[in-house]
């Protein structure tokens, strides 16, 4: 017992005993040792993506498609090098099992999505792969994304909520805060009451009505042996960046092809057409921007109007004014795409702001230069 062994005091006696040494001894306050679980996430396994999906130019498919042609690509995958998701457990080396699941994107916490994995390791909509113990990562070459059809996300998605809470895979997504805090660091399988189903249902129809079909994020969860050899040890879940449907309006890569005007005066308003590829008339910007060795030192967007994007590849707009109307010599800018919904932006293009002229001969030339001959086809005399 404590009370008997001579090297162990209560903590009240030893600092009891320091003061009485030196008095004058300040002890700043400190705060408590976290709990084991804690510990895990600094100095234990964690799971750590190593290669992100590939954002742009892959295909959700409706069942009715077939399967897709190849799987989902990783984000440094080219036409002869190819790769895939990929993620791995740092401070471990041992068998584990790896559960990837489609989430929200844009949600301020992930929310599980009615789009379902679909490939060889897939069932229910989730990817289930063992990795052996001589490995410490693991790839998935095969995932496709099975496109849910909007009359059935509310079901599919209330479907994919009570198997995740039943086998324990809930972790690290919202779905109701009387559901959300029965999940703990151990993977527990259960069965559901009338109540959970009840709250579960409301939860997915009311996250149905919100739900963006045309972006997903991969959400990674890791789940190591136990004593008995189950799979029951969760670490911290991992979530990928978002992976945009190709076909959605919003999920073309930005890019300008060709302007007719790459220089123009410092009091802006000189008209430029620009072509480029497709983009939403609603949802698109030319940005015009200055940079220096600090970062950011100036912005302006061209003007115009949705009803001056023509056909969604040519822009008509108006340059902006530049910062300095007192501008002594050319001066380069950056022009770019930019999308309003999720401010992607394209490579930016070089533009030139030219001085005022104000010599006044100059002037009088300019007023004077007599217009381009158009020769007229319209077959009048």
């Amino acid at each position: 017992m404590a009370g008997d062994d001579p090297f162990l005091h209560p903590s009240n006696q030893i600092f009891d005993n320091v003061m009485m040494m030196d008095p004058s001894w300040e002890f700043p306050p400190f705060s408590a040792i976290p709990q084991m679980a804690s510990l895990r996430t600094v100095d234990g396994p964690f799971l750590q993506i190593l290669e992100q999906p590939k954002q742009r130019g892959f295909r959700f498919r409706y069942g009715c498609e077939g399967p897709s042609h190849g799987g989902l690509p990783g984000a440094s995958s080219e036409k002869n090098r190819k790769t895939y998701p990929a993620v791995k457990i740092c401070n471990y080396q041992g068998k584990a099992r790896v559960v990837v699941q489609l989430v929200t994107a844009l949600t301020p916490m992930p929310q599980l999505h009615a789009h379902s994995l679909v490939g060889k390791l897939c069932d229910k909509g989730i990817c289930i792969a063992e990795m052996q113990s001589k490995d410490s990562s693991i790839s998935f070459p095969n995932l496709g994304i099975l496109h849910v059809t909007k009359k059935n996300v509310a079901k599919t998605l209330e479907e994919r909520m009570v198997e995740a809470f039943r086998m324990g895979y809930s972790c690290g997504v919202a779905i109701h805060p009387e559901i959300d805090v029965l999940q703990g660091e151990v993977r527990i399988p259960r069965e559901l009451s009338d109540h959970q189903r009840n709250i579960i249902s409301i939860a997915a129809a009311n996250q149905a009505k919100e739900m963006d079909l045309s972006v997903v994020r991969l959400m990674f969860t890791a789940f190591l042996p136990d004593s008995d050899g189950g799979f029951s040890r969760r670490l911290e879940p991992v979530v990928s960046e978002p992976i945009y449907d190709s076909k959605a309006p919003n999920a073309s890569n930005l890019k300008i092809v060709r302007m007719d005007r790459t220089a123009g005066c410092v009091t802006g308003g000189e008209e430029v057409y620009l072509l480029c590829d497709k983009v939403q008339k609603d949802d698109i910007q030319v940005r015009f921007y200055e940079e220096d060795e600090s970062g950011l030192t100036w912005e302006a967007l061209g003007d115009f109007s949705p009803t001056d994007v023509h056909r969604q590849f040519a822009i008509v707009f108006k340059t902006p004014k530049y910062r300095d109307q007192n501008l002594q010599k050319p001066t380069s800018v950056f022009v770019q795409l930019k999308r309003k919904s999720d401010n992607e932006t394209s490579e930016p293009k070089p533009f030139t702001y030219h001085p005022q002229v104000i010599d006044k001969e100059e002037v009088q030339r300019k007023r004077q230069k007599t217009l381009p001959n158009f020769q007229d086809f319209s077959g009048h005399g």
